[in-house]
C-alpha cells in the first residue's frame, strides 16, 4: 500500500460539512467497510485519509484568500500540524480556485526548457535516449551489463556536457533526447495538464478515476473546468 493524492469533488456545502461529504463520497472505496452479500467490487481501496494537498495545494484566486468557504487541512496524514499560507488552499468552490496560473507557469517553464535544449544540443552530434542503451542490455546482459548501458548513455557528448552543467540540467530534466522528440505544442499542453493533476479523481457522481497518462490528465483538467462554480474540489491524501 502507498500514500497518494486524490482530488475529491463534492457538491456545495458548509465548510464544517465538507469532511462528512468527502467521507460519504469515499465510502464505496473504504477498505474497512462492512461488505454485505450484495457489495459492488471496486479496484481501488483506501484505509485512512486526511484533507492535505501535500505540496499540490490549489492556488486561491487573488482577493479571496480569506473566504470562509476555502478548505485548509490542519494536520498531515501522520498527524503533524500544517500551516497552509493564505494564497494556497486544499480546496474550495471551483470559482475561488486559480486553476490557470499553475498551468500558465508550467507551460512557460516547459517552453523555456525545450528552447534551451534545442539551443544546447545543436552544438553536439546526435544522441540516443536511454531506452536505446537499455534495449542493448536486455538483449544481451552478459556483454552489455546494466552499468555499461548507463555509462554508454552518460558518455554521449551532449549528455556528458549537460551533466556538467547542473543549472541547465535542472531546467531540462532527465533523458531529454526521449522527452523532446515530441513537438513543442504537445509538450506545453502536457506540462499545463500535469500542473494540477493528482494520482486520482473522485467525480461528483462517485467515479474514482486513476490519473496516469496524458489522456487522463487532460480529462482531469477538463473535468475541473466544467465543475459548477459552487462545487467543491478538495485535495485528499490517502493510504491505499
Amino acid at each position: 500500500m502507498s500514500k497518494e493524492l486524490l482530488t475529491v469533488c463534492v457538491p456545495q456545502g458548509a465548510p464544517a460539512d465538507v469532511p462528512r461529504a468527502i467521507a460519504a463520497a469515499m465510502t464505496p472505496y473504504d477498505y474497512n467497510r462492512d461488505l454485505g452479500p450484495d457489495f459492488d467490487a471496486v479496484d481501488t481501496w483506501w484505509d485512512y485519509w486526511k484533507i492535505d494537498g501535500l505540496g499540490c495545494e490549489f492556488m486561491v484566486l487573488p482577493g479571496h484568500e480569506a473566504d470562509p468557504r476555502l478548505i485548509r487541512g490542519t494536520e498531515t496524514l501522520t498527524g503533524q500540524p500544517r500551516n497552509v499560507p493564505p494564497t494556497l488552499c486544499d480546496g474550495g468552490p471551483r470559482a475561488l480556485l486559480d486553476l490557470e496560473t499553475p498551468r500558465t507557469r508550467a507551460a512557460a517553464e516547459q517552453r523555456r526548457a525545450f528552447e534551451a535544449w534545442q539551443t544546447f544540443s545543436s552544438a553536439y552530434p546526435p544522441s540516443h535516449p536511454s531506452d536505446h542503451f537499455w534495449a542493448r542490455h536486455f538483449a544481451d546482459p552478459e556483454h552489455c551489463p546494466a552499468a555499461q548501458a548507463i555509462e554508454d548513455y552518460r558518455t554521449q557528448p551532449v549528455i556528458a556536457a549537460l551533466i556538467n552543467n547542473p543549472e541547465l540540467c535542472d531546467l531540462i530534466g532527465g533523458d531529454p533526447v526521449a522527452r523532446y522528440v515530441h513537438d513543442i505544442d504537445y509538450l506545453v499542453r502536457d506540462a499545463a495538464d500535469s500542473a494540477l493533476a493528482t494520482q486520482a479523481l473522485l467525480t461528483l457522481d462517485g467515479k474514482w478515476l486513476s490519473i496516469r497518462g496524458a489522456e487522463e490528465m487532460r480529462y482531469f483538467n477538463d473535468y475541473l473546468d466544467s465543475l459548477p462554480a459552487d462545487a467543491l474540489a478538495v485535495r485528499v491524501k490517502y493510504h491505499g
